[in-house]
């Protein structure tokens, strides 16, 4: 029997043994899944989780909001999956990509924004506050989560743990990867300040990107848990507070987590940009869940206003460098 949801993409963080293998990463008991089927699993479950079917059946109307200096304005919307509903996944038997089966998973609240944008570029004079498909590549798609903490002011450090690009890099030159161009997939520790007296957050992620096609490109992001064997972890092993480079990051964080889908689609007919992502989040502590539900659709209207206005400070001679150096076929 289908199963409806993704055992991959979920707010449960998955253990370092479920992971493909790696130089990095410490021998484990179990097998661990092939590189080209947990990334193309990643990648699939991801592109049904925004799919249009599933935005109509799943997901519901919150509210439309204007995101300066965005010309677009942008709906968010929300989708619950109760935790009765997330214990019914079959984790392991009859997935193609089995992982551990988390111990007590707990109800999922997912914020959606999507927003359709001029395929303008951000530094038109006649038509501002869009960006054409071009900065859409280069600042969502490649180096995703560093390119994310440049325009996110609440990101103060987007820390590179390990990643299977070179791997992903052979299997592709070898035609094991199908359509999917440019695939990436990493380890981050990503850092967030919160207004005081809280602590700021720290989230281990696996961050996975690819084009699908010359039209369309997809991030995922889902949170890994990470511990003392891998010895790039700064942020989850608490190495931070003595070798963080800047008083920023050297202070006692709180670890959560999170799971992120986004996809930017390209419609050549209508010269349009739709750029959908989806995201559902806990940064524990003493930060009550009903007030992140109740922050987190403001910020994510935020996000469309802060990309578009950095994006615009990128010299277009860097981005077409940048993307010489990727071969990038979009």
């Amino acid at each position: 029997m289908a199963q409806k949801h993704s055992n991959l993409i979920r707010l449960s963080s998955l253990q370092v043994g479920d992971l493909p293998e790696h130089t990095e990463l410490p021998l484990s008991n179990n097998s661990r899944p092939e590189l080209e089927t947990f990334f193309t699993t990643l990648v699939n479950d991801g592109l049904a989780f925004l799919s249009a079917k599933s935005l109509a059946d799943n997901f519901s109307h919150h509210s439309t909001k204007p995101s300066s200096p965005s010309s677009s304005k942008v709906e968010v919307l929300t989708y619950s999956i109760s935790a009765a509903e997330i214990g019914q996944i079959e984790w392991s038997g009859g997935r193609t990509v089995a992982r551990s089966k988390p111990r007590a998973p707990d109800s999922e609240h997912w914020f959606a924004r999507k927003s359709i944008h001029p395929d303008i570029s951000s530094k038109s004079i006649d038509k501002a506050g869009s960006a054409c498909w071009d900065e859409f590549v280069y600042g969502l798609r490649d180096n995703h989560s560093e390119h994310e903490a440049k325009f996110d002011p609440s990101l103060y450090d987007a820390r590179p743990v390990l990643d299977w690009n070179r791997d992903l890099g052979l299997l592709k030159a070898r035609g094991q990867l199908g359509s999917l161009m440019e695939p990436t997939l990493g380890i981050y520790e990503m850092s967030r300040s919160i207004p005081g007296p809280l602590s700021p957050r720290a989230f281990s992620v696996l961050v996975g990107t690819a084009s699908v096609d010359e039209d369309l490109f997809i991030a995922v992001t889902v949170p890994v848990s990470l511990n003392a064997s891998i010895d790039n972890a700064l942020y989850s092993v608490g190495r931070n507070i003595q070798d963080g480079e800047t008083a920023q990051q050297r202070k006692e964080v709180v670890m959560g987590v999170y799971a992120a889908v986004e996809t930017v689609r390209r419609d050549r007919t209508k010269q349009e940009i739709e750029w959908i992502m989806a995201t559902a989040s806990d940064a524990r502590g003493n930060l009550p869940m009903w007030l992140q539900r109740v922050s987190l659709p403001s910020q994510l209207v935020k996000d469309v206003g802060n990309f578009l206005k950095w994006i615009q400070t990128v010299d277009d001679k860097e981005m077409k460098k940048d993307g010489e150096s990727k071969g990038s076929k979009t």
